[in-house]
């Protein structure tokens, strides 16, 4: 019901979230206490790192196939009024899979944009929590 800050590791699996990522927000969403009017987390800063495989972000083959942060602004933000930022680490899989190895610079780009964003974030929540 409480935290100074949440983060969450959702990886995309076939094409969504963990299914013990889903188990566990089945558990969380209470109609009344930590969903509804007044959700009792609201304003809480959340981060989650959805890292994927491949690239589904605007103007790739597969743009309309992330449903990993779709869903998880729907419950987080909408349903339970948490202050949510994604982290997306893409192409994850380009160093291991032969047919993506034109995309391992991608890849390393994402990389070092996800850690960056990621000690960026982790900064400004330590300055809020000290504040």
């Amino acid at each position: 019901q409480q935290a100074d800050a949440v983060l969450i590791g959702a990886p995309m699996y076939n094409y969504s979230i963990p299914s013990t990522l889903k188990a566990w927000l089945d558990n969380v969403l209470l109609l009344g206490r930590t969903a509804g009017e007044t959700p009792s987390a609201q304003g809480t800063p959340v981060i989650v790192v959805a890292s994927r495989g491949g690239s589904y972000a605007p103007g790739t083959p597969r743009e309309g196939y992330d449903f990993v942060q779709n869903y998880l602004e729907a419950v987080l933000k909408d349903t339970l009024g948490l202050d949510l930022d994604f982290i997306v680490p893409e192409l994850t899989m380009a160093p291991r899979n032969p047919a993506m190895s034109e995309l391992v610079p991608l890849y390393e780009a994402s990389r070092k944009r996800a850690l960056e964003d990621a000690a960026a974030r982790a900064e400004e929540l330590a300055e809020l929590r000290a504040a």
